[in-house]
């Protein structure tokens, strides 16, 4: 157990003060699964409305990933004794509606992903900052390396599909005459 700065006992993780590693573990497990789950749905909703070709089945692998974390973190969660009890947030019920509307096109929707998730290697960083400060738990500490690796994969593999969307886009609107 570590301590903070006035000397009390804790683990310190994404600002806060918790009471132990395994605490901020079960916390952080919890959301992610909450997350993830909701990230599964968001994504599978996304490839069921998609109209560009070469996007839908990367969309659908990524909508697996997504629900097998929640799937995984739910197990994990379970093993250490915690309880799910975080749920989507408004923000997150939002995301899901905004990736299942066929209204918006497919271009607008990476768009609108790269704006709120940011860059791959900032969006996967508080992942890898937890779990640099692992100590104990190192199955856990596994767990999130890999999960770290897979949200970089599908965050990137969206910035460059949101670029070569953007660079059709383009050509096609120069090649257009007016």
């Amino acid at each position: 157990m570590k301590t903070n700065d006035a000397g009390e006992a804790g683990f310190q993780a994404f600002g806060r003060t918790y009471r132990s590693e395994r605490a901020a573990i079960v916390s952080f497990l919890d959301k992610v699964r909450s997350g993830e789950k909701n990230g599964g749905e968001a994504f599978a909703a996304w490839a069921a409305v998609c109209r560009t070709d070469c996007i839908r089945t990367g969309l659908r692998m990524i909508a697996e990933r997504e629900a097998y974390h929640a799937r995984v973190f739910e197990r994990r969660l379970e093993e250490l004794g915690g309880e799910k009890r975080a749920t989507v947030t408004e923000n997150g019920r939002k995301f899901r509606e905004r990736l299942g509307d066929p209204s918006l096109s497919d271009a607008e929707k990476l768009v609108c992903f790269t704006q709120e998730v940011g860059s791959p290697e900032e969006a996967v960083k508080p992942i890898r900052d937890f779990a640099a400060l692992l100590e104990e738990d190192v199955e856990t500490k596994q767990a999130l390396r890999l999960f770290a690796e897979d949200e970089l994969s599908s965050t990137r593999w969206i910035w460059d599909a949101c670029a070569a969307l953007g660079a059709q886009a383009a050509k096609t609107a120069e090649a257009t005459p007016s």
